[in-house]
């Protein structure tokens, strides 16, 4: 991924995408908190956000713009905010990005976009396990089309008043 215009630029036809330093472990139960603020290039294929270089754990955005996936424990989770038509995730759109995973055996997931949450037909949930340990593949395919400008990982659940001030810097900071 090669820096632009204050992000990483991911061209997903020339492989690009990044390994991290250290594994991000998530364990079984454990609420967390994933922000990023990316702009998609396209939305006609999968696109991985987050992998672990190969098919184990994931979190991607499906085709079509509309439902997010996320593989933890070898389940997949599809969350499709609204009825899932609403290209909640289109492409040529910056757009803060955030997943709550509360903690707890049910493990439910929440999805905002600029900071106000999705709703969804039904809740999803997901209390699994998993690891990441690269941005913007998956298994050296679902590549990332876009540039992405922010990405954080809280290895919690972040309080009501924790999530509102990091949307509200964020969505400022990049005028969203």
């Amino acid at each position: 991924a090669a820096g632009e215009a204050g992000g990483l630029r991911f061209v997903g036809s020339e492989g690009d995408h990044y390994d991290l330093d250290s594994q991000i472990e998530i364990s079984a139960q454990e609420g967390f908190t994933i922000f990023a603020t990316i702009d998609r290039t396209t939305h006609s294929a999968n696109q991985t956000l987050l992998g672990l270089n190969n098919n184990d754990h994931f979190l991607e955005f499906a085709t079509g713009g509309n439902n997010i996936k996320i593989k933890l424990g070898g389940a997949t989770t599809t969350i499709s905010p609204g009825d899932g038509s609403q290209v909640d995730f289109a492409s040529g759109e910056k757009f803060l990005f955030t997943l709550v995973r509360e903690s707890g055996s049910t493990g439910n997931i929440n999805v905002y976009k600029n900071g106000t949450l999705l709703a969804q037909d039904s809740q999803v949930a997901n209390a699994n396990d998993g690891e990441f340990i690269s941005v913007g593949v998956r298994n050296a395919n679902r590549f990332l089309h876009g540039l992405l400008y922010d990405l954080a990982f809280y290895e919690k659940q972040l309080d009501a008043s924790e999530l509102a001030n990091a949307h509200a810097y964020l969505t400022g900071y990049h005028g969203l």
